[in-house]
Formats: structure tokens, C-alpha cells, sequence
């Protein structure tokens, strides 16, 4: 899985570096302003651990990066972002559906217990949890790229209608409705080259 993981975090890095300006814009208008700056500043390291650790074991490779991810974001947020790739390390191709949703199942119960965040809080889970339904509903089937970016894509546009329950962007009250969640759409980039690499 090395070359699809490089894949996965190269291509990851590229989106983000693209669309950093704009999350920096879209949490100006929700929370600090710097959540484009910061995620990028996450994987650049990411991606520089992962391409020096090549011929390491994967699921070694992944803990490091995601502590090193963890220390340079720094706050909730490099906590929170890190799960996935730290959880991510595990995953087994010969029993690849059921190594995903197990991944998927381990980071959203470590997010919801580290953020004390839950469903519809309008946060990164708001797009982790509905790619584990369709992944349980649809675990004996191959599973298709265009479907999972069509949840990612709803997903993502649902928490524009979510008031913010955790973060700074809660203090807004009702003056976030209308704007994705800046962290929800980092994860969706991020998750969406995850399955672009991995099927």
C-alpha cells in the first residue's frame, strides 16, 4: 500500500497547498482565520516524514507522521486532523473494505471523545460519519469512487446549515450558517484523494 499511500499524501498536499488561501478566507468568516495556513503547515510535514520513511513499515510510518502533524498544527486541531492518519496505518489489503470501516470507526470514536464533539456539531465528523454508513451499508460490494465523492460533496455542503457547536465559530451563534465548516472541507479534500489512491 506504500504507492497508493504516497499517492494519497502527495496529492493531499497539492489540494490543500492549492486551496489554502481559500480556507484561510472561509475561516475568517467562522473561527480564526489561519485554519488553511495551519493544515498546510500539517502536511508539508506529512509529506516530507512519509517520502523519508519509504521503506518503513506503513503502519510505523503513519504513527510518526501523525505525531509530527500533531506537534506542528498544534491545538485541537492538529489532535483532531492527525486521527486519521495515525488510524490509517492499519489498513489491510487483503481485507481492504473491512480494514476501511474499522479505520473509519476508530478515528470518528477518538474524535468524538478528544473534540467532545458529536454528529451535526458542524465540525470534521459531519464528514467522517456519513462515509462510514454508506461503507457499512455497502461492505460485500465493490465500493465506487464516484459515490464516495458524491457523500463527501453533500456532506460537506450539509454543514453550511449547522450551527457551530464546538470551536471558536460557536461564539458566532447563528452568524456561521450559511458558510461550510473550514475543517470539514480540509477533511473532505483530504479523504477524497484518500479513496482516489486507495480503489
Amino acid at each position: 500500500m506504500h504507492s497508493q499511500y504516497k499517492n494519497w499524501i502527495v496529492n493531499s498536499y497539492d489540494r490543500i497547498k492549492s486551496n489554502s488561501v481559500e480556507l484561510d478566507k472561509l475561516d475568517q468568516l467562522v473561527g480564526d482565520g489561519d485554519h488553511g495556513s495551519t493544515i498546510l503547515k500539517g502536511m508539508t510535514v506529512v509529506k516530507k516524514s512519509f517520502l523519508e520513511n519509504l521503506n518503513s513499515p506503513l503502519d510505523d510510518t503513519m504513527v510518526t507522521i501523525s505525531k509530527q502533524m500533531r506537534i506542528e498544527m498544534g491545538g485541537a486541531s492538529g489532535i483532531l486532523m492527525s486521527i486519521f492518519f495515525n488510524e490509517s496505518g492499519k489498513i489491510d489489503k487483503l481485507n481492504l473494505t473491512q480494514s476501511i470501516i474499522e479505520i473509519f470507526e476508530k478515528s470518528i470514536d477518538k474524535i468524538m471523545k478528544r473534540g467532545k464533539v458529536k454528529a451535526g456539531d458542524k465540525s470534521i465528523l459531519d464528514i467522517y460519519i456519513p462515509v462510514l454508513e454508506f461503507l457499512r451499508k455497502n461492505s460485500d460490494l465493490k465500493i465506487e469512487k464516484n459515490k464516495i465523492n458524491e457523500i463527501l460533496s453533500l456532506s460537506l455542503s450539509k454543514t453550511k446549515d449547522m450551527k457551530a457547536q464546538v470551536g471558536r465559530a460557536k461564539f458566532l451563534e447563528e452568524k456561521g450558517l450559511g458558510f461550510i465548516d473550514p475543517g470539514a472541507k480540509s477533511t473532505e479534500i483530504i479523504l477524497r484523494e484518500y479513496f482516489e489512491a486507495i480503489l
